[in-house]
């Protein structure tokens, strides 16, 4: 009988992520790394243009606050304009806040942090633990 064991890994982050995905080491060298999951943090669902897929925020309306603060900014010319809006939300809080991801199992992962500073109005006031 085989059956298959379902891990979740609570990541905590103070203040505020705009995205993250997990993706799963592959060994064989000659494969990238397969994205396991990954979250628009403040925003909705979106499909990049390399074929990830961002879920929409799980903590929408439940922690924190979503914001679209950085649409008002100016062309973000270091991605592709598709992928300009993966840049331009976020998810804040006062107080620690965490994702819940899922595991397939015990392994090796990599976690993907990707920022941009949408606000900003005096220096040392994003502070990050992971």
């Amino acid at each position: 009988m085989t059956s298959t064991l379902q891990h979740m890994v609570r990541l905590v982050l103070p203040g505020i992520a705009l995205l993250l995905a997990l993706s799963r080491t592959i060994l064989a060298a000659s494969q990238p790394h397969n994205v396991i999951y990954a979250i628009n943090a403040g925003g909705d669902a979106h499909v990049d243009s390399y074929g990830i897929k961002y879920a929409r925020d799980p903590l929408m309306g439940k922690v924190g606050t979503e914001s679209d603060y950085g649409k008002q900014l100016l062309m973000i010319n270091r991605v592709k304009p598709n992928d300009e809006l993966l840049y331009q939300t976020e998810r804040y809080h006062h107080d620690t806040f965490g994702y819940e991801l899922p595991l397939a199992g015990d392994g090796e992962y990599v976690l993907i942090l990707k920022f941009c500073e949408v606000y900003f109005n005096a220096p040392n006031m994003k502070v990050f633990d992971v």
